[in-house]
């Protein structure tokens, strides 16, 4: 290389380097080869930065569009260069006015080689400028402040134009997609991250009206893999959608998202063993009710027979048997009729089940007073104090509600029996949430509170057959009739204090009461 080159060649990177003001090399392609330290320090970069940045990323768009005309006019050669005032976006998201003078350099055969820029910054104020482009650069430059406050946010915010060109990249986004800003900061969405993170064109029919817009979007990262995000977009400028910026912030939902996928799969999963047990369920269940049903079914005239000819040979040896055998026969036939009562309550309860409900409305006060009315002619002799009070009206079936309340009844009719100055009572109460609490109660022998879960089980006595009478199936069929209207249904007692039975109908918040029992 000759001397004098290698001279020139030093004496221009002195020149260049050394320059108070602001140098840019630009290749023919427009692409940024070099700038020095006074350019670098006018925008905020480090000259790396500046290099690695497309131009559209550090010049307003018009100006751009612009300098792009004027130095193909250049390159053709019809002027030698010229001079304009452009506007420049520092770093912190201002725009620096600077005067540009662009010429060009030609090689040996006079073909374009490379394009000069010196940029001079303005002092005083700034150039005027049409509203609608302050509107652009006071919306831009307040966004593009909020982006640098929050650069450290874990949410990725990103600031475009209409054409979708990301202008402005935070570390969030690069933590989150993994492009460094310098490879994001001038490139599409689409041609970035694949077509699902573009934002779709009607969203900008709900920023124009609403100025928000929220979607979830697929985009693909720096690594291949899909990432799930809500994007909140809102825009800023003028009415017209050329002069619009909109600020996006991305929040990755993909694990969120991957959540919701694997909870619906388990719920249907879930769902699926749910109809599964649950048919078997019913399968045995029915099952069970039709073998219950056979069973005190066939049982009848089997029982039937054994108590009539019992009753024919106790009619024909009557007078020939001795106390002994007398006393055998008379408890043969007791159980048969036991048998025959047992049966026909189990019967009973199997067809309590598949009974279909009729809805009317039911004063149980009133069904109480027949019930007793009933009770007082069976047994004349007994002398109880029945108070009724008065209870709202109840939507129910009227043949179970009445199997019900001789139930309850008829239980505290038993087991008073042996209390002088017995007492019964039936009334309720209002409970929380505005439900109401029927009660049956009487002042009767009681129960351990202890066995209290055995009552309303099938069979199930807690006093012995020779002291109260009774099959066990009356106070499991007043379960089965308060669970059919949907309610529930629970006792109170202490050893000779009585019992107290509670219940509810239509509302299964109602109970158990934790109350004290009635008086």
């Amino acid at each position: 290389m000759p001397e004098h080159a290698t001279v020139a060649d030093a004496l221009f990177n002195c020149a260049f380097e050394l320059s108070p003001i602001g140098m840019v090399l630009l290749a023919a392609d427009e692409r940024v080869l070099r700038v020095n330290r006074a350019a670098c320090e006018m925008l905020g970069y480090a000259a790396e930065e500046l290099l690695a940045l497309p131009p559209q990323a550090i010049t307003r768009a018009q100006d751009l569009a612009e300098d792009s005309h004027q130095r193909r006019q250049l390159a053709a050669g019809t002027q030698a260069g010229y001079e304009r005032v452009n506007g420049y976006l520092h770093r912190d998201g201002t725009v620096v006015w600077a005067r540009a003078q662009c010429s060009i350099l030609r090689g040996r055969h006079g073909e374009p080689l490379h394009f000069m820029v010196r940029l001079e910054p303005l002092a005083g104020p700034q150039p005027a400028t049409p509203d609608v482009d302050g509107g652009w650069q006071a919306g831009q430059r307040r966004l593009r402040e909020q982006a640098t406050l929050l650069d450290h946010t874990r949410d990725a915010i990103v600031l475009h134009g209409p054409d979708q060109l990301i202008r402005s990249w935070n570390r969030g986004a690069e933590r989150m997609y993994g492009y460094p800003r310098a490879e994001a900061v001038g490139r599409t969405w689409a041609d970035l991250m694949g077509p699902g993170a573009a934002l779709p064109s009607e969203a900008w029919q709900h920023l124009a009206h609403g100025r928000e817009w929220t979607g979830v979007l697929e985009c693909i990262d720096a690594r291949g893999q899909v990432v799930t995000v809500e994007r909140r977009c809102s825009i800023t400028g003028a009415g017209d959608r050329e002069a619009a910026v909109v600020l996006s912030v991305d929040t990755d939902i993909t694990e969120q998202r991957r959540a919701e996928k694997e909870i619906v799969l388990l719920n249907n999963l879930l769902e699926q063993r749910i109809r599964s047990r649950t048919a078997q369920l019913q399968e045995s269940n029915d099952d069970l009710r039709g073998l219950a049903y056979s069973l005190a079914h066939d049982l009848r005239a089997p029982l039937s027979s054994v108590d009539a000819f019992s009753a024919q040979l106790e009619r024909r040896l009557d007078g020939q048997l001795d106390d002994k055998c007398a006393h055998y026969l008379r408890r043969v036939r007791a159980g048969v009729r036991l048998m025959s009562e047992l049966t026909d309550g189990l019967l009973a309860l199997a067809n309590l089940s598949n009974a279909s409900l009729l809805h009317h409305s039911v004063d149980l006060s009133a069904l109480a007073q027949s019930v007793v009315d009933g009770l007082r002619e069976r047994d004349p002799g007994r002398r109880v104090a029945v108070v009724i009070g008065e209870t709202p009206r109840v939507e129910g079936d009227v043949r179970l509600l009445t199997d019900l309340m001789e139930s309850l009844l008829g239980n505290a009719w038993k087991f008073t029996s042996r209390t002088p100055e017995a007492r019964i009572e039936f009334g309720g109460a209002w409970g929380p949430g505005g439900s109401y609490r029927f009660c049956v109660s009487d002042n009767g022998a009681g129960f351990d509170p202890a066995y209290a879960y055995k009552l309303f089980h099938p069979f199930q006595r807690l006093h012995p057959a020779d002291e109260f009478e009774g099959t066990g199936i009356g106070l499991a069929m007043a379960r089965k009739i308060v669970s059919r209207h949907a309610g529930s249904i629970w006792a109170q007692s202490r050893p000779g204090a009585g019992a107290a039975f509670w219940f509810t109908l239509g509302d299964r918040r109602g109970g158990p009461a934790a109350g004290p029992m009635p008086a």
